[in-house]
């Protein structure tokens, strides 16, 4: 944590700033270990200090590292604008996508000489890359993924209800030890699972239908994220012809992805498989995206991302193939980017599993 406060001094200071205030909760515990709902980390030239208020002091103490832990005597913002002159800051940065317009209006109302530069994605750009505990943690996440597919697969036949499914799902999870399922778990059957984003709802399965799993868990801070699709019962000759083009496409994209490549070359390696078995229509979003302490992050894995994939980053492959009416497939795996080309973090099959 003292690293990551000090390689944040360095880049606001390269960057013509003396302070930075970071509001975003994701960020506040990536830089500080603190897992709370409320709090400020505020960079200052000579210290780096975590404000929060009375219900989280205890919390802090324990949790906090690498910065001094103050009392909230009045709100966040008045607090840290007062350390602020205190510390003599003329310029300060602030996450432009994580204070309010409101915030920010008090903020230069209230803050006679001191400017404010709104900053984009400049913790996020650490946590880009992951530390060796952070792949640790990953690994251990998507275990649990892992484990959780092969625990539902008994549940999976004629009759049961995908809200059923998704709360047995992420019932199983929080046994295991997770914090929660790091998304709404998205369980969608027959006609359903060509929503992309079918959340679980009130349908029953029904013989011959494929049904799309798309979950993951938040363990210790980090996320998984996995998607199988299934049939209950024996799949239809359309049903295995369209899986084995989004299998082959998953297989492309995953492939693809190694140190140097742009983000845009992993989706095109998949989305050209599909486009070459004339399904190019019903393959709408992009391939893939970012995981870390948040379960979308960047990079943003679609046709125009020209970001140079680096060893660190942690990005789904997932492509698919959606027949409005009838059925859909995808298939996600969650890869590491090593020094020579990728780890895929899942060890389920990505073969159709027939029930």
């Amino acid at each position: 944590m003292i690293q990551r406060f000090e390689s944040l001094r360095q880049k606001i200071r390269k960057d013509g700033l003396d302070a930075c205030l970071v509001f975003s909760g994701i960020n506040r515990n990536y830089l500080s270990g603190f897992t709370g709902s409320s709090g400020a980390v505020l960079v200052l030239p000579k210290e780096t200090v975590f404000l929060t208020d009375s219900r989280y002091t205890l919390q802090a103490g324990r949790q906090v590292q690498g910065a001094r832990v103050a009392l909230q005597t009045a709100t966040l913002l008045q607090d840290a604008l007062e350390l602020l002159r205190k510390a003599k800051v003329r310029k300060a940065g602030f996450e432009a996508a994580h204070v309010t317009f409101l915030q920010y209006q008090w903020l230069t109302k209230n803050s006679k000489g001191i400017e404010w530069v709104p900053l984009n994605g400049t913790v996020e750009e650490f946590r880009l890359i992951k530390d060796a505990g952070e792949r640790k943690a990953m690994r251990e996440a998507a275990r649990l993924a892992d484990r959780t597919f092969h625990h539902i697969l008994p549940f999976i036949k004629a009759g049961a209800v995908e809200r059923d499914l998704a709360s047995e799902m992420e019932h199983y999870m929080r046994l295991q030890g997770a914090e929660g399922p790091s998304f709404e778990t998205i369980v969608a059957s027959g006609w359903r699972s060509a929503l992309p984003h079918g959340v679980a709802s009130g349908k029953a399965l029904e013989k011959g239908d494929l049904v799309v799993f798309d979950f993951g868990c938040l363990l210790d801070g980090y996320c998984s994220d996995m998607t199988r699709t299934v049939c209950v019962g024996k799949p239809s000759a359309a049903q295995r012809r369209i899986y084995g083009i989004v299998q082959k496409a998953q297989a492309a994209g995953c492939k693809a992805i190694r140190p140097g490549v742009p983000a845009g070359a992993v989706d095109l390696a998949a989305r050209s498989v599909i486009r070459r078995a004339g399904h190019a229509a019903h393959f709408g979003h992009g391939t893939g995206h970012g995981v870390g302490r948040e379960v979308h992050e960047n990079p943003r894995v679609g046709p125009k991302c020209p970001d140079k994939l680096v060893p660190g980053v942690a990005l789904t492959c997932e492509p698919g193939i959606y027949l409005p009416g009838k059925f859909g497939v995808r298939i996600e795996d969650l890869l590491l980017v090593t020094e020579t080309g990728a780890e895929n973090l899942y060890r389920t099959t990505r073969d159709l599993v027939a029930l």
